[in-house]
């Protein structure tokens, strides 16, 4: 273990208020594994945990601990974080990873689902279990300790909510504020690339077969405008679980993927539907909008939500903030606007 490494993860300790100093002595402990995040000189995030034998010779990872700050949260660092963990434990040999974590806490419940967790127990804490891929990708850094996480190469940003709500709209505003910024954006509609019909049945299957051609169609046109050089994609689809939300990422190959919920309180949502839709399918989307509201796990899809009940530029540039990508996006826009 490198000198720079022991005292990385010492800054670490100090900055997520465990014992300062004790990077080294937990560096020395049988199996541990630990990742940084830092941003220039700054700690941004941790994880630790161990690399365990079992009685049998087979092994297992055991995360204890995913940390965050909150400024850079919804960046994918912690998702980076993660895959660094696993990753390691690949390479140690490990074939199942284990964890546990708050039962109310939605974001890392839906972190931890869409990278394959599967649930273990349930009550006031949640346990996940994880099999490990042989295939996965190395670990940011050779040794146990500190690595850098790096920007992803691609960024998908996908606006969910119920019908009428925005998504569209937004998500337009959206790749336009990205494209002014200077960055090649593409903005794709979900529900433009399911436009098929008759339906070859009714029901849930007949529902099923559109869902299915927006995540291959997604996938080929995601393909294709990255090709052509997009490192942006802004997509507005309705997602209802975490199913749904893995077979988009999945549609979206090679993207850090961050999913935002747009709500809007009821009466502004049918002013938007009538305006926009007429007969059966007006009638259609006003009887799902009187159904019961989403339970929480429904909502957990979302890693942010937003309300959109201003103008659509509004949105799109709180949208861009709270997610915190691109990073150089005001940036830019200043640069520009004081060009002469």
């Amino acid at each position: 273990m490198a000198a720079v490494d022991v005292r990385l993860l010492d800054r670490a300790t100090g900055r997520f208020g465990a014992v300062p100093d004790g990077g080294q002595a937990f560096l020395r402990s049988p199996g541990a594994l630990a990742f940084v995040a830092f941003d220039g000189e700054e700690i941004v995030g941790w994880c630790w945990g161990y690399h365990l034998i079992r009685p049998d010779t087979s092994s297992m990872l055991y995360l204890h601990r995913l940390e965050v700050t909150q400024e850079h949260r919804r960046r994918g660092i912690g998702a980076a974080l993660l895959r660094a963990f696993m990753s390691a434990g690949v390479q140690a040999g490990a074939s199942r990873m284990f964890l546990t974590t708050g039962e109310a806490n939605s974001p890392a419940r839906a972190l931890y689902e869409s990278l394959g967790g599967g649930l273990a127990a349930q009550g006031p804490t949640v346990s996940y279990w994880f099999r490990l891929k042989p295939d996965a990708a190395p670990p940011a850094s050779p040794v146990p300790g500190a690595g850098a996480v790096p920007s992803p190469e691609w960024r998908a940003l996908l606006l969910t909510g119920v019908a009428g709500v925005g998504k569209s709209t937004v998500a337009d505003a959206v790749g336009r504020a990205l494209t002014d910024a200077g960055h090649v954006t593409a903005v794709v509609d979900t529900d433009l690339l399911a436009q098929f019909g008759p339906p070859p049945s009714v029901g849930p299957a007949g529902g099923r077969v559109y869902d299915e051609l927006k995540y291959v169609n997604l996938a080929s046109v995601w393909a294709n405008f990255r090709a052509a050089g997009a490192r942006f994609v802004v997509v507005a689809a309705a997602v209802d679980s975490v199913a749904q939300r893995e077979r988009y990422k999945e549609s979206l190959a090679g993207c850090d993927l961050t999913v935002v919920r747009l709500i809007a309180d009821s009466d502004t949502v049918r002013d938007r539907l009538r305006r926009r839709d007429t007969g059966p399918k007006l009638e259609r989307h006003l009887t799902a909008l009187a159904r019961p509201r989403p339970s929480p796990a429904t909502t957990a899809v979302g890693d942010l939500t937003i309300t959109n009940d201003r103008t659509p530029a509004e949105i799109a540039a709180e949208t861009l903030a709270r997610v915190g990508w691109p990073d150089q996006l005001s940036r830019r826009l200043t640069d520009r606007a004081s060009t002469p």
